[in-house]
């Protein structure tokens, strides 16, 4: 009986030792597959720190850099439904979660698709607009606290980027056909020919407040579909980040003349602004990257990039790496 025992742990023991070695060389063949696919991309970026609350439920949208205190925050949202937490990551490495309160008291709980902040406020993406909140209570938060939205902006369309730039906050949408679709006039055919099936609004600073930006864009950029991301690179290339699904990412930065427009646009209210098409008359650099690569962020001459693979919805991003923030010269 003993000597069956014996035998029957061996083999179990041997089956076991199988699945793991097998599952060890699966994810040497995915890191190697990975590192190969993307070298141009590898050979650039480098692994800054751990993006937060991967673990949780939370699913990254954005990442942005607080020039105030040296911190950084992550969006996103919770597989579950949950309240959508913001992560900060303060200048010594801890991590904060805290939540956000609408205007009306009810709890935020949408997609996170954007977080973006100045010296005076943070702007989070929401459905139709975007909610403004202090930065005094932001800064001073502790683990845990919900901060109260001060204010929902509405725009023409639910963005799903957002980034200040040049004392513009650039906000656009996103497009994927039959997902995602967008309204016919932001279906622009550009002067090479090409479809570019969405728009970014570039929206001026309020005059009369600090920090606060007007609803009437000073113009619109015609942008390609499944734009995640925006930024202005250290030698001011406007520069997207494009991705959906399990396709690779791309990181796209243009060349944009901004004294030379190809056209205007008709926004909600009725009136023209300058519209620039963002095309291969003015793609400069086309940096293939790794799947699910969301938002990006310019930080001390380099483009930090963050990625949703690793989290707990979809898995795969953990065993190759993708649960870093990267940042790479463009």
């Amino acid at each position: 009986m003993a000597a069956h025992r014996h035998r029957a742990l061996k083999i179990i023991g041997i089956v076991l030792g199988s699945v793991v070695g097998i599952a060890v060389v699966a994810v040497l063949a995915l890191n190697i597959y990975m590192r190969m696919t993307f070298a141009p991309y590898f050979e650039q970026a480098e692994a800054q720190f751990e993006i937060p609350g991967l673990n949780t439920g939370f699913v990254p949208q954005d990442l942005d850099h607080v020039e105030a205190d040296d911190s950084w925050l992550f969006s996103g949202y919770m597989t579950d439904g949950s309240p959508s937490p913001l992560y900060r990551r303060t200048a010594d490495g801890s991590i904060q979660t805290l939540y956000v309160t609408l205007p009306d008291g009810s709890p935020y709980t949408d997609h996170g698709s954007a977080i973006t902040t100045n010296e005076e406020f943070a702007y989070l993406a929401c459905e139709g607009g975007y909610l403004t909140i202090p930065m005094d209570t932001l800064v001073f938060a502790e683990d845990g606290q919900s901060l109260q939205a001060t204010e929902m902006v509405n725009l023409d369309f639910t963005p799903a980027f957002m980034n200040i730039e040049d004392d513009q906050l650039l906000a656009g949408n996103f497009y994927y056909p039959g997902d995602y679709e967008t309204p016919a006039n932001h279906h622009i055919v550009t002067p090479d020919g090409t479809e570019n099936p969405a728009v970014m609004y570039a929206f001026p600073q309020d005059p009369q407040t600090p920090g606060r930006f007007l609803t009437t864009p000073d113009n619109v950029f015609s942008i390609p579909g499944m734009v995640q991301g925006t930024c202005l690179s250290s030698d001011g290339k406007l520069v997207l980040s494009t991705s959906y699904g399990i396709a690779p990412s791309h990181l796209l930065a243009y060349q944009v003349n901004l004294g030379d427009p190809d056209g205007t646009f008709t926004i909600g209210s009725g009136e023209e602004v300058p519209l620039f098409c963002l095309d291969s008359r003015n793609l400069a650099v086309d940096i293939v990257g790794p799947p699910m690569q969301e938002g990006i962020e310019s930080h001390e001459g380099k483009v930090f990039t963050t990625d949703e693979s690793a989290s707990n919805k979809y898995i795969f991003g953990k065993l190759c790496g993708a649960g870093q923030a990267y940042a790479l010269p463009l």
